[in-house]
Formats: C-alpha cells, sequence, structure tokens
C-alpha cells in the first residue's frame, strides 16, 4: 500500500527501535508516568487574552477556570472517522474518514430501568483542565489526541485533561488524568469578534486506554454534511443558565441541527441586523425549550447517532446568551475541517517507531546524558 509519510514512516523499526527502547527503559523508568505540564501551544497563536463574544465562546477565562468557555458550552496508529451518506445514514464503508479510530462510537452500557447507566453513556467525552478545574470540554478521538476548540487555548497556561469521570471534581476508579503535551491550533484561527476556525487537536502526554468509560468517538469524513434538523447531543459541565453554578455532574441537551444558512437568518432577524453572523465552517443548534450549551462547555462535542454509532460533528463554539429564545448555539462544523485534522494527525502518525523513540530520546533524556551517548 502506498504510503504518503516518507523515509521516516518505515516499517518495524529494526535493531534501532529495540536499541533505542533499551536505552529509554535504562536511562528514563520514570518516562512512562508523565511529567505533568503542557509544553505550549503550536500551529497558530494561542492568545493570552481576548474580548469576550456576547455569549458562549470566549466567556473563559483563564483566571476563572470554574466559569469556562462557551457557552453559546498506539503511537504512529491513524485512527478513522465513520463517514455517513448525504442523507446521515454509514452506508459506505470507501467513506470511512482516514481519521477515525476503528470501533469508534460506541459505548459499552449496562442498561439500569430501560436507560443507560448514566456514567458509560458518554465515554469519549474529557474535561479539560487548569490547576485541577475544569476549563474547558473536549473529546477523545484516538488513544493520543482529543479535539476542542480554540478558544479554550491560551499558550501560557499548563493543561490536563480527566477522562473516565462524569463528575468534574473528584476522581472515581475509572477516571484518568493525563499532562497535556502539546497543542496544534488551527493557523487560521481569529479569536477576535465572532470565532473563525474555532479547533484544536490536543496531545497527550502518553495514550491512554480504552475502557467501559474511556472510549473514542467517531469523526465525519468531508463529505458529510448533517441535514438540518437531526437530532443530535451536546454534552459539558457548562452553567445550566447564565446566571447558575457550573455543575458537578456531566449534563447533556438534545438539539436539533440548522444549517448555516438558516442560522445566519435567525440570528439577523433577532438582531434586526444585515450582518453576518456565520458562514460556511459552522452549523448551529437549537432546542425551543431553552436547551443549549453555555459557559463551561466550550470545546466539548456535538454527537449524532447514525446506525447504533455516535458521530461527532460539531465543536461547542460561541453564541448568544444561554438558551435565549430564537438564539442557535454556533459549533464549528467538523467535516469542514477534515483536512485540517487530516494533515495533523497524518503527520503525527508519520513517525514510525524508531523515529517516534528517537523523539522521546531528545525530549526526555538530560542534555548530559545525550552528549555522551
Amino acid at each position: 500500500m502506498a504510503s504518503s509519510c516518507g523515509p521516516l514512516s518505515g516499517g518495524g523499526g529494526g535493531p534501532l527501535a529495540v536499541l533505542l527502547l533499551l536505552l529509554l527503559l535504562l536511562l528514563q523508568p520514570g518516562l512512562g508516568e508523565a511529567p505533568g505540564s503542557a509544553k505550549g501551544a503550536r500551529g497558530g497563536v494561542a492568545p493570552h487574552s481576548r474580548a469576550p463574544l456576547p455569549s458562549g465562546g470566549g466567556h473563559e477565562h483563564p483566571g476563572d477556570p470554574g466559569a469556562s468557555p462557551q457557552n453559546p458550552p498506539p503511537v504512529g496508529v491513524l485512527p478513522s472517522f465513520g463517514v455517513p451518506g448525504s442523507n446521515g445514514t454509514a452506508r459506505d464503508p470507501s467513506l470511512l474518514s482516514v481519521t477515525s479510530v476503528p470501533g469508534c462510537g460506541h459505548r459499552t452500557m449496562r442498561i439500569v430501568g430501560g436507560l443507560p447507566a448514566v456514567e458509560k453513556k458518554w465515554p469519549w467525552q474529557v474535561s479539560l483542565q487548569i490547576s485541577d478545574k475544569h476549563f474547558c470540554g473536549g473529546s477523545l478521538i484516538n488513544h493520543l489526541w482529543v479535539l476542542t476548540a480554540a478558544h479554550c487555548i491560551y499558550g501560557h497556561l499548563e493543561y490536563t485533561v480527566k477522562l473516565g469521570d462524569i463528575n468534574v471534581h473528584h476522581g472515581s476508579r475509572t477516571a484518568v488524568i493525563v499532562p497535556v503535551r502539546d497543542i496544534v491550533i488551527h493557523k487560521d484561527y481569529n479569536g477576535v469578534g465572532r470565532l473563525q476556525n474555532d479547533i484544536a487537536l490536543v496531545l497527550l502526554d502518553f495514550p491512554v486506554n480504552y475502557s467501559s468509560h474511556i472510549q473514542p468517538v467517531c469523526l465525519p469524513e468531508k463529505a458529510f454534511l448533517v441535514q438540518a434538523d437531526t437530532e443530535c447531543w451536546v454534552t459539558g459541565w457548562g452553567k445550566r443558565s447564565q446566571s447558575d453554578d457550573v455543575p458537578i455532574i456531566l449534563q447533556e441537551a438534545e438539539l436539533s441541527i440548522i444549517r448555516y444558512e438558516k442560522c445566519n437568518k435567525m440570528f439577523q432577524k433577532m438582531t434586526a441586523s444585515s450582518q453576518e453572523f456565520v458562514r460556511e465552517g459552522v452549523v448551529c443548534g437549537y432546542n425551543p425549550r431553552g436547551k443549549d450549551s453555555c459557559q463551561g462547555d466550550s470545546g466539548g462535542p456535538l454527537v449524532c447517532e447514525f446506525n447504533n454509532t455516535w458521530m461527532q460533528v460539531g465543536i461547542v463554539s460561541w453564541g448568544i446568551g444561554c438558551g435565549q429564545k430564537g438564539f442557535p448555539g454556533v459549533y464549528t462544523e467538523i467535516s469542514y475541517y477534515k483536512d485540517w485534522l487530516f494533515s495533523q494527525l497524518n503527520q503525527a502518525s508519520c513517525l514510525g517507531p524508531a523515529a517516534f523513540l528517537i523523539l522521546l530520546l531528545f525530549l526526555e533524556l538530560p542534555l548530559g546524558i545525550l552528549m555522551t551517548l
């Protein structure tokens, strides 16, 4: 099979990989224990501050991690996204995105009283945290990567990711907390005014194991457009209203999809303005009963179920107020950024085992030891 990875992608790595692995084991016995801290953002400039939007995204402040954004809310292995057909059903296996993990979008849970056990309902949901406090949401897309919103990232802060627990504070036996090694922000992200290209990838310091409480979500192919009026779910630890406190237990809300053209007209009508509020690259969600994402939900997933598989179609980005009548929430549309996602993940996956071990060696070993090798 042809590969676009270039000379670094090699096969198993051979004797060199074995030698390097032995060196790592001998010289860095604590390598797998994750040193704890993010190494900053790349792929775009992570702003140190920004003017808040009328709602949602941009409301999160690093000084107050509890009041998060939106409101409106094996190494070298490339995952694969499940890809539905144009009518929102997964029909053609050849359309599966090369970025989603095989087996993604499924949850393992027992049934209690006919209802899913809550703690296993959304196993891809993560909490992006600063100083052990929830700041933004995110979604696990494979063993090493989390998808979130660019407006959640501030370059001078250190992040951790909490997985496997619906309680944002305490640590259950199913919870895993992983330091962040690196963050990639879309190079064209614009955090001034209405957010544009509001998407980022978070690289975990070590790969997480899947369990009944930790599973990756599927991502759509570029050709997939989620249809208007599709019923989907947004989840997060965001406020339940603009005046409410941040909840401790993971919340969920069902929304109907609105394509960006109609969404733009709704904003124009509600604000008596002719300006363009949203454009291609976002999708909107609305519930007439006041259900919505809010501060603290930013970066979290908007997911829809297709053929018993859950696919993430959006990332919580921004909105005007929380659940205000006539104002939809705005979400970064995943399929629109499929090429960018593929490019970033492919760069990482192109490091074969030997190359990846060399990278780890230079990242982890003290300079004095490297000079003697």
